[in-house]
């Protein structure tokens, strides 16, 4: 899967584009819900919907490529917000953990909202 890293702002180094990206780590969601039990042994659900802030992406890629890796590296140290790109729409979120090892790297990104709508 195809996923676009890019600045908020201009920055001449400021877009990568990942072309062997982990479908698994996009494809989670979760509703505003929770449960409260009550003191009749039931519970109280309430559901406020579904929100893309709620989402975190897990961006995992093959580690093959240096250049790729540093200039994603340096965006998550420089910007506190990045734009991700991702066959089901456009977000900007905070960067969250990088880690990388021989042969996979990894950063999270915690979406605020989505820019497509």
């Amino acid at each position: 899967m195809n996923v676009s890293i890019t600045a908020p702002l201009f920055d001449l180094d400021g877009h990568v584009l990942l072309t062997e990206v982990d479908p698994a780590g996009l494809a989670g969601f979760e509703r505003r819900n929770n449960r409260i039990p009550t003191l009749d042994g039931g519970a109280a659900i309430p559901d406020f919907g579904y929100s893309d802030a709620d989402r975190t992406f897990d961006i995992r890629w093959p580690n093959r490529d240096k250049h790729q890796v540093d200039t994603i590296r340096r965006l998550a140290k420089t910007y506190s917000r990045l734009i991700v790109a991702t066959e089901e729409g456009c977000f900007i979120g905070a960067p969250g953990p990088f880690a990388m090892s021989d042969d996979e790297a990894q950063i999270q990104i915690l979406v605020e909202k989505r820019i497509d709508q």
